[in-house]
């Protein structure tokens, strides 16, 4: 015969599978409630996409750089010479009947970072005087005439030399004895194609003397009041069917898009501006810091001058910290605060858009961004959520 149970035994497995049954239906029960109610019980999220209704490219406002950069050379219109001045020079015993000037050698350290588009068996850039004296407070294209030319150099060997000559002591002497009103340098490339980066505060005029046969000395003035001035990037029309971003004309791209008010109850939780890229594709190992700022002005697609007519937001709205252009038809996306969409929705005349900078864009390929006015539009990509339904 099969064992007894006792009663309470009994009692208890039944008692054990009515609670368990009971979790399992109010788990049920709580699932199909949050599934009911969205994410979090915060509702369903939509997403609606508005073409731009403006979109443009501006250029920096001015033409000089200061920084720790410095740029000489050509590709296509663009243009870019560096100044240089010393602050005091050092000089040779020149009280001593017995010195030799050996040598007089401009030098300045290569920016490897930027070598764009120059010829494989090099190219030769000149320093000449410069033939005014500017300010590097508002020193603009193209900065002074050019003076007496000193010499040119190749740019193949490291640091960029160029021999000046030992005769170039006597003017050097001339242009100590001037102090302050000496014009300083210029550095240019005269004909061909590319452009060279240079280190910031390495150039130095280099004297090497010997007042006895066999022992040389040198001496050194640097030159660390440098920049870089550049030829403008001609200003948008408002009918090109691409918007340049960064390269060495250093642009920034302007889009705008409306925000239309969500129904009542709703709520904006993102906003991305998606613009598709036409050209080009970065080194694998290329990237760049895109800062987005937020425009406060009104402003027409045509002719915008310089970024300041903007009224930007001294504060960048949000900052791409390592973005990377994977390949041409890859997009862009710019992401905008939520509290700035949802302020947009509710007064559309808060809403001139954002402006899209590269920093320091000449150390990467232009981007080129496909406009309004191109088959492949930028638009801006809303999120709204429903208001939670209500609970069981």
């Amino acid at each position: 015969m099969p064992p007894t149970r006792s009663l309470p035994l009994v009692l208890l497995l039944i008692a054990s599978t009515l609670l368990v049954g009971c979790s399992e239906k109010a788990a049920r029960i709580t699932g199909n409630e949050r599934l009911l109610r969205g994410i979090e019980g915060l509702g369903t999220t939509s997403r609606s996409d508005t073409l731009v209704d403006r979109d443009s490219y501006v250029p920096p406002t001015g033409t000089s750089i200061k920084g720790a950069t410095l740029l000489v050379g050509r590709q296509g219109t663009y243009e870019a010479r560096s100044l240089l001045r010393p602050t005091a020079w050092t000089l040779p015993d020149t009280s001593n009947p017995a010195l030799v000037i050996d040598s007089v050698l401009f030098r300045i350290e290569f920016d490897v970072r930027v070598n764009e588009n120059l010829p494989a068996g090099g190219t030769l850039f000149t320093l000449y005087e410069a033939g005014a004296t500017w300010d590097t407070t508002g020193v603009q294209w193209p900065g002074p005439a050019l003076g007496a030319s000193l010499g040119s150099g190749p740019d193949g060997l490291a640091p960029f030399t160029i021999n000046l000559g030992p005769s170039a002591f006597t003017l050097i002497r001339i242009w100590a004895a001037q102090g302050d009103s000496f014009p300083g340098f210029v550095l240019t490339l005269d004909s061909g194609q590319g452009v060279r980066g240079y280190l910031a505060g390495t150039g130095r005029i280099e004297i090497v003397s010997h007042v006895i046969v066999g022992s040389s000395t040198k001496v050194t003035t640097r030159l660390p009041t440098d920049l870089t001035i550049n030829s403008p990037i001609l200003p948008a029309t408002g009918v090109e069917d691409t918007l340049a971003l960064g390269g060495l004309n250093r642009s920034a791209a302007i889009l705008r898009a409306p925000v239309s008010p969500p129904p009542a109850g709703f709520s904006i939780n993102g906003a991305d501006f998606v613009a598709h890229i036409q050209s080009p594709a970065f080194p694998s190992d290329e990237k760049v810091e895109v800062r987005i700022y937020r425009i406060r002005n009104s402003w027409s697609e045509g002719g915008i001058a310089a970024d300041s007519v903007l009224g930007l937001d001294a504060t960048a709205l949000t900052i791409l910290s390592a973005y990377r252009v994977r390949t041409s038809g890859d997009s862009l996306v710019i992401p905008i605060p939520p509290a700035v969409a949802r302020e947009w929705s509710l007064n559309d005349a808060s809403n001139q858009g954002v402006l899209v900078r590269v920093t320091d864009s000449f150390y990467a390929p232009e981007i080129r961004l496909f406009s309004r006015e191109s088959a492949s539009p930028p638009y801006l990509r809303v999120s709204t959520t429903t208001p939670p339904p209500g609970r069981f």
